[in-house]
């Protein structure tokens, strides 16, 4: 203990000279930590086209603005997915009602009308859209639909037929062939 305050030359413990540096450490590690949080706060305000004073206004409003925009994106979301949905029950059915047809003639058929409505439904997703439109991401949605209307598998299915019936017409034609000489 000190018993007096204008004594310098008592040496103080080990110990309090330890604690001393780690605390020192501790306040030099702290600092610099919040150095770098405050300079990424001003980065983000930044890219954000925030100021510091605008901050505490501005952003609680956008954040709500941001979140109404989601709630409807999200609301459009479902209303598209039903409609998807209904769209599917309703090839689903037409394509059961359609057993009944040659399948080459049904698919080549489907394939004349399918640019017309590919168009169709382009110019929509644009006008949904607007400057938001990704042609990708319709391309996307094209391979998508491919996908859960199963058209490989039926692209192939309708070649091995087509396959098949040249086969038959050429055995055909070569019977008829030599029975004529």
């Amino acid at each position: 203990m000190r018993s007096s305050p204008s004594t310098d030359s008592i040496p103080l413990p080990v110990i309090h000279v330890f604690r001393h540096r780690e605390l020192t450490a501790k306040i030099a590690a702290l600092t610099e930590d919040l150095e770098e949080l405050r300079s990424e706060k001003n980065l983000l305000l930044a890219s954000l086209a925030y100021t510091e004073e605008d901050a505490t206004d501005k952003f609680p409003k956008d954040i709500a603005a941001m979140e109404q925009s989601l709630k409807r994106l999200e609301e459009q979301e479902q209303k598209y997915s039903a409609e998807l949905d209904a769209a599917l029950t309703e090839y689903a059915g037409l394509r059961e009602r359609a057993q009944g047809f040659d399948p080459v003639q049904f698919y080549e058929a489907r394939q004349a009308i399918r640019p017309d409505k590919e168009q169709e439904a382009e110019n929509r997703a644009q006008q949904v859209y607007g400057e938001k439109y990704n042609p990708l991401l319709m391309f996307d949605s094209k391979k998508t639909v491919s996908r859960m209307l199963h058209e490989d598998v039926e692209r192939q299915a309708v070649r091995r037929m087509v396959r098949q019936a040249q086969k038959v017409q050429q055995t055909f034609q070569k019977k008829k062939s030599e029975q004529e000489r």
